[in-house]
């Protein structure tokens, strides 16, 4: 992941560029606080999922205290990319598996909040994907510091 993101960070998009880096929801055993018993449908919250919010106008420092699900991310592109408007099953012809759609949840944070748009952007941060002193077990020989970022038909490499 580091490298794909260093390479992000080395590309002349990263100035508009937001990358949401989450891990899988599956356990739990990281997290000292029990699941929220607040039920938003059947299904309910469930565990807190750790993420990392990569941007140059992302808050620097900020730690999000909201109630998030990953219908926040959904929310974030379609108000970003789509003025707002809503991806919906019921019309673009798609079944919609989820239980509930929580966008409209009103205990739903916005992931906007993370973000300081007013601020001027910080300049990448780049880190070795292959430090030799802190990764155990250590990397693997023939370990590189980058990665090439193509974009197919998005724009030029």
């Amino acid at each position: 992941m580091t490298r794909i993101i260093d390479a992000v960070m080395r590309s002349r998009d990263w100035h508009s560029s937001a990358i949401f880096l989450t891990w899988d929801d599956w356990g739990g055993f990281y997290d000292h606080v029990n699941p929220l018993r607040r039920q938003l449908d059947g299904l309910g919250y469930g565990i807190r999922v750790p993420a990392l919010v990569i941007s140059p106008y992302a808050k620097k420092g900020f730690i999000d205290s909201q109630t998030l699900s990953f219908d926040a991310y959904l929310t974030f592109i379609e108000d970003d990319f789509m003025a707002g408007a809503r991806l919906d099953p019921a019309t673009d012809g798609r079944p919609d598996s989820r239980p509930d759609v929580r966008e409209s949840a009103p205990t739903l944070g916005n992931l906007a909040s993370d973000f300081d748009f007013h601020q001027a952007p910080r300049p990448p941060l780049l880190l070795n994907p292959c430090p030799p002193t802190t990764l155990r077990p250590r990397p693997k020989p023939g370990c590189r510091n980058s990665i090439p970022l193509h974009f197919g038909t998005w724009g030029d490499s």
